[in-house]
């Protein structure tokens, strides 16, 4: 109930919500059905150095046969 008032009250103000620490999908299905902005957390990645996030996000060059 606590999260579920916080959520409620930064939306009532006119924030973004940013949930941090999720670790299961119930945490993220909670959160998703509270309308929760943005989730982050071990669910989706262990944390990365800025030279990972780069490498991640760069495409992956085509293969030609």
């Amino acid at each position: 109930m606590l999260v579920s008032t916080i959520i409620l009250m930064a939306k009532n103000l006119g924030f973004k919500v940013v949930a941090e620490g999720v670790e299961t999908a119930e945490q993220m299905a909670f959160l998703k059905d509270k309308d929760c902005d943005q989730i982050q957390g071990y669910y989706f990645s262990k944390p990365v150095s800025p030279e990972r996030i780069l490498e991640m996000m760069l495409p992956v060059p085509a293969v030609q046969e």
